[in-house]
């Protein structure tokens, strides 16, 4: 090597190391250990240079009894030892001082040689680094060095015992490692803790830094840039839409007004050909995402210059969708009906609507959008209770189409109550500290989303045409949701001496909360760039998760859940039946204050409903101030003969088979 070889091998400073290195580099040369080799400006080892080394190395060898340790990288090979390697890990991954990572080498060399084992492995390897770390009390050094991954039984459970598929355990694989990287080195310390602590659930933590949560297409976009000229082909561009831009999103897509685009490609064709083409639509959408389906809004209305077009492609849709779904229980697409004043009562409009009915009698495929007040005139929803609306830019296709929900954060509310004991002072402080902690999430997943899209990493989302680009990410919103309300004030009318069926101090309590938390957004929202709303959506996953936790806190003497012990879980959305007035009312409120999204689910009896019943309690509906609704009903499928029947049978009404299983929609 040359001298700034040497020096740099050494980890020396030129400057400040220079005298020190000369001395020993003289020393070296004046006791023939060393020559200079002048044609290369190298120095070499002398015969006796190397005879030293190897005596050295015997003497080593023979006191400590030093033997061949062999590691199996992670990089499927195996190597031989070599301190260095910990060295430069140390310094790269977690920025240790080049002195202090040697010293932890060395003592990590010493320690592994203790060890009797065939060969190494790298986690093993980090394993003792760490340990080293934290024995020395450097935390922040050994939280860098964190290896990402499953334990060895959870990957043998998820393959052997988890019933999952193939494709199923390889995304739960990848999404642990995606979930502790974001909890380790993303999130601040505090929404870490708060997430696994159980007061707060972020929805899809696996791809937090990755992808927005759901989008509003505009298909108007690609019908322009694509200029297909049949149904068939308009039909085919919606499909790979769908298709091509799952990979950029976690949750729902939704076409919007998806009849009145799509209407002027049915002139001239018969109802037979659109029924086939619509039918071959749904067969595709249903395989393509079946964990989170596609809406497909219809503009019920009769004043579009292709209405006649527009509603007689609903129609025909909301056929197809009832004839497949008595084959086997559909649950993707999802279908939106709008329902507004001024078309309510016009044969077209009352056609549909009975369709529709008819087809939510059967299963939750149909959401029905009350659009029939002048507040929610310029509204859009999707199935999973997501609701858009003109008043960010006040500019109908700029807040709505083109872009959508950037994630939801979902606040515990029991968890306030307990340890608030009953204060309603102390419970808003501490939701305050929940909002704030929420909020700062939701930030960090929009820098985040927004270094994807400048990395081109989002294909679909960044493509542009005109130079302007598809997803409009900064006009997203950003939804801080509520879980186990009802709970929560129980909780606290309990714990202030009040009996739980005190329907108007529970109604006072659920008004200040939700106040509350739109006071909060309402105010963020007043910043640049910070679309922020509140919510009450369907979360399944958030009701059971918090629920647990709280239970294995609390314990079940202080926690009030649904569900049986070994399942409990909060409510996320309320089901209530038209017979509960006051809950109608308490519903109306919550939609009223819940300006990101809500969803009152409208529970049948066992019995099956005719398509007339739901119509008349969807008239009773729009004339309250309950923007979105479905009907949940209980069905039962045929495995021997393939249908599926309203309401709960022992056995098949078709064919008179046991063999049969309930469904649950909603």
């Amino acid at each position: 090597m040359s001298y700034s070889e040497l020096m740099i091998s050494l980890k020396l400073d030129s400057t400040r190391d220079a005298g020190r290195f000369a001395y020993h580099l003289k020393f070296l040369l004046k006791a023939d250990l060393i020559e200079p080799d002048v044609e290369n400006r190298k120095y070499r080892l002398t015969d006796l240079g190397r005879y030293i080394i190897k005596f050295t190395d015997e003497i080593e060898d023979q006191t400590y009894k030093r033997r061949k340790m062999l590691v199996r990288t992670s990089h499927f090979s195996i190597e031989e030892f070599d301190r260095n390697r910990i060295t430069q890990s140390l310094v790269i991954e977690a920025n240790v001082p080049t002195d202090l990572a040697q010293k932890i080498a060395r003592e990590t060399e010493k320690r592994l040689q203790q060890f009797k084992t065939k060969y190494l492995t790298a986690p093993l390897i980090r394993e003792i680094v760490n340990t080293i770390l934290l024995e020395k009390h450097y935390e922040d050094y050994r939280h860098d060095l964190t290896r990402l991954g499953l334990p060895v039984h959870e990957v043998s459970r998820l393959i052997e015992t988890s019933g999952q598929n193939i494709g199923a355990i390889q995304k739960a694989a990848g999404d642990a490692v995606m979930e502790e990287y974001t909890l380790l080195n993303i999130l601040p310390r505090e929404i870490s803790d708060a997430y696994l602590g159980g007061s707060l659930h972020l929805n899809s933590l696996a791809t937090w830094i990755l992808k927005p949560n759901e989008i509003i297409h505009n298909l108007s976009f690609f019908l322009r840039s694509h200029k297909p000229k049949t149904l068939e082909a308009a039909l085919n561009l919606a499909t790979n839409i769908i298709r091509n831009a799952a990979n950029d999103i976690i949750g729902y897509q939704s076409l919007e007004n998806f009849n009145t685009y799509l209407a002027p490609f049915t002139k001239d064709l018969s109802p037979n050909r659109v029924r086939e083409l619509l039918r071959l639509f749904i067969r595709n959408l249903s395989q393509t995402n079946r964990e989170e389906p596609t809406t497909l809004t219809l503009e019920l209305s009769t004043e579009d210059g292709y209405a006649e077009e527009a509603n007689h492609l609903a129609l025909l849709l909301l056929e197809v969708l009832r004839e497949e779904n008595e084959s086997y229980p559909l649950r993707n697409p999802k279908i939106v009906a709008k329902i507004r004043r001024q078309s309510l009562g016009t044969d077209e409009v009352e056609t549909l609507l009975y369709k529709a009915h008819e087809l939510a009698s059967r299963s939750v495929l149909v959401y029905f959008a009350n659009l029939c007040s002048e507040e929610q005139k310029n509204t859009t929803y999707t199935a999973s209770g997501l609701r858009m609306k003109d008043d960010w830019l006040q500019d109908q296709e700029l807040d709505v189409q083109r872009t959508g929900n950037l994630d939801v954060v979902t606040v515990n509310l029991p968890r306030l109550s307990f340890e608030s004991k009953g204060d309603e002072d102390k419970f808003l402080e501490l939701l305050d500290n929940q909002l704030k902690m929420a909020s700062q999430a939701l930030e960090i997943k929009y820098q985040a989303i927004k270094r994807r899209m400048e990395q081109n990493r989002l294909l679909y989302f960044s493509q542009r045409a005109n130079n302007d680009q598809y997803f409009r990410l900064e006009n997203a919103s950003r939804t801080i949701a509520s879980i186990g309300l009802p709970e929560a004030v129980e909780e606290l009318m309990v714990a202030q001496g009040h009996v739980p069926e005190d329907y108007g101090k529970a109604f006072v309590l659920t008004e200040k909360i939700l106040k509350h938390i739109h006071a909060y957004v309402k105010k963020q929202s007043k910043k640049p760039r910070i679309r922020l709303s509140s919510a009450i959506v369907p979360n399944k996953t958030a009701a059971y998760r918090l629920a647990e936790l709280d239970v294995e806190k609390y314990g079940w003497g202080v926690v009030r859940t649904h569900g049986s012990k070994d399942h409990p879980h909060y409510s996320d959305i309320n089901r209530v039946s038209l017979g509960e007035k006051e809950q109608l009312l308490l519903e109306e409120r919550i939609h009223q204050l819940t300006f990101g999204g809500h969803l009152t689910l409208i529970q049948l009896p066992d019995q099956p409903t005719s398509a007339e019943a739901l119509l008349a309690k969807t008239r009773q509906l729009v004339t309250s101030d309950i923007g979105f609704f479905a009907y949940n009903t209980s069905a039962i499928c045929c495995r021997n003969c393939g249908n599926t029947f309203s309401g709960l049978h022992l056995k098949c009404p078709n064919c008179s088979s046991i063999n049969i299983f309930s469904v649950e929609f909603c």
